[in-house]
């Protein structure tokens, strides 16, 4: 390896530590792992039971799923914009921009679907619950096949936050940053199976060894490896002279040297799920949880223990008149002399009705403060829909904060999927998108789009759960009142609610075809009236 390029390795795996340094201060890395592990429900972890019972009510895993859902029950799609000094005076330019802009739009909008974003964003969003942070990494694969042969584009990955590493971490700016660093692990021969892609000699390949530096992943299993088997790399992402910079290496060996990708943007996006002041890192949902949650195992675990040592009766017995006491039924008991004071049963010991009391309370006041009320979580009866619904619409209001960096999120991720079109694709590129549910593709010629100032915005669509109980409720009602027959109930009726609604649908619509042959027939002056 060249004195030169060894020095940069160096100084990236310095720069690393000092990234690790700052998250063991701040008491990342033991945060992330005990929420990951009493959100799989690992919640008596590292703690003596003393011979209690070990339950677990899994509160911790009901409302951070509840948080997701409503939060991804709305679709979300990308919709760009296109402006620019010469459009604004030129009718012509401005309607090329619009169409390009358009065409952009449709694409990434496929491109949410294909590459399968919702997902994407609802393991992120969990990930932001459990460990402040949603990180996205977008990278070029050159080996990936699309459309019309053509080979190479963007994917779009997770990253663990406790992989990523800023280099201001008093701001959660990504494009603030002086660099961004994204450590990783894995498998010896890829990495050097890379490394040879990118030009390295034997002398620096047979330098990528396994090693054992998992001690600072997320999460108890990403502690667990087959032994030998990987390694630790770093990827640093800076900008020089406008454009972002990549270099990949391991500990003494160079993966890829200093290479310009030619984007403007950093390909890293970043929500956090609450901001903290003056800190990258954001606050997860679940820290807040942790002792609430222990405090309810644990009091149900004392209830189950008192239950047991003191729900059935006990007999205390004479030993010097009752040789030895049996609890056989139907069994008669010999004494010698008299019965009176041979034997006493002892009533069961009572708990206090104020501790019962007091779990049911955390657990209701736990949840409320949460947001995850009971018609939230739809344990309630539903004999009003539509209060219901307006029960459970506000109680989403607390995660609007959520949702709006969600869309932020997503907003950025559409800016650096546009960096990636312009800067690697070419005017001949077929740009798929789906019209009227067939696919249809467009070009797109990026030295001319580079000429427009983008901007992308998140376009949010009806929640589907909400829209769908309110278009049952608005249906019961109109069929209730006689506005609509039975036949236009079923047909408005969205899929699910109903089984074989097809067949019933049939007979609706026979029954009233012959309904209304009768009513004519009734209508129709008979032979002996003409």
């Amino acid at each position: 390896m060249k004195e030169r390029e060894k020095k940069k390795v160096t100084e990236d795996f310095a720069l690393l530590e000092t990234g690790r340094a700052y998250n063991r201060q701040i008491g990342l890395y033991d945060t992330v792992t005990r929420n990951e592990r009493f959100y799989r429900g690992d919640q008596w972890h590292g703690i003596a039971a003393n011979g209690l019972p070990t339950p677990v009510f899994n509160l911790f895993k009901r409302v951070l799923n509840y948080f997701v859902s409503t939060i991804m029950s709305q679709k979300v799609r990308i919709h760009y914009t296109a402006e620019g000094e010469e459009a604004l005076f030129d009718p012509e330019k401005q309607r090329k921009a619009d169409e390009t802009s358009q065409l952009l739009s449709r694409y990434a909008n496929y491109r949410l679907e294909k590459d399968k974003v919702d997902e994407l964003l609802g393991r992120g969003l969990l990930d932001a619950a459990l460990t402040g942070d949603l990180f996205a990494y977008v990278y070029w694969d050159p080996s990936k096949r699309t459309a019309r042969g053509y080979r190479g584009d963007y994917v779009t990955t997770l990253v663990d936050g406790t992989r990523v590493f800023f280099g201001d971490v008093n701001t959660p700016d990504v494009e603030a940053q002086p660099y961004i660093l994204i450590s990783g692990r894995d498998l010896v021969e890829r990495l050097r199976a890379e490394a040879r892609e990118n030009g390295a000699d034997r002398e620096n390949v047979e330098k990528i060894r396994p090693d054992t530096d998992v001690f600072e992943e997320a999460g108890d299993y990403g502690k667990r490896e087959l032994a030998g088997t990987k390694a630790g790399y770093v990827i640093k992402l800076y900008k020089k002279n406008g454009a972002v910079h990549y270099r990949k290496s391991c500990r003494g060996a160079v993966i890829c040297p200093e290479r310009n990708t030619g984007l403007s943007r950093y390909p890293v996006a970043h929500m956090t799920w609450e901001p903290v002041k003056n800190s990258y890192h954001g606050h997860a949902a679940a820290t807040g949880l942790v002792d609430n949650q222990l405090y309810i195992n644990k009091a149900f675990a004392m209830v189950m223990k008192h239950m047991l040592d003191v729900s059935f009766s006990k007999v205390v017995y004479n030993a010097n008149v009752i040789d030895e006491w049996t609890n056989e039924i139907g069994e008669a008991v010999a004494v010698n002399g008299p019965v009176e004071n041979v034997a006493l049963q002892l009533t069961p010991g009572t708990m206090q009705d104020g501790f019962l009391d007091v779990i049911n309370m955390t657990v209701k006041l736990t949840k409320e403060l949460m947001g995850a009320t009971d018609a939230a979580l739809g344990n309630v009866r539903p004999d009003n829909t539509s209060a219901i619904i307006a029960l459970q619409q506000s109680s989403a209001i607390p995660l609007e904060i959520q949702k709006n960096a969600l869309y932020d999120f997503t907003e950025q991720l559409g800016m650096i999927w546009l960096d990636f079109i312009l800067h690697y694709y070419d005017a001949s590129r077929i740009m798929l998108f789906r019209e009227d549910g067939a696919l249809a593709g467009g070009c797109v010629d990026p030295g001319e789009a580079e000429r427009f100032l983008f901007s992308c915005v998140a376009e949010v669509g009806a929640s589907s759960h909400w829209s769908e109980m309110a278009q049952v409720a608005t249906l019961d009602n109109l069929l209730s009142s006689g506005k609509i027959r039975f036949s236009q109930y079923l047909e408005r009726l969205p899929d699910g609610y109903i089984g074989k609604k097809e067949e019933l649908l049939e007979e609706a619509k026979k029954e009233e075809t012959a309904d209304a042959v009768s009513s004519a027939d009734s209508l129709q002056p008979s032979a002996v009236s003409r």
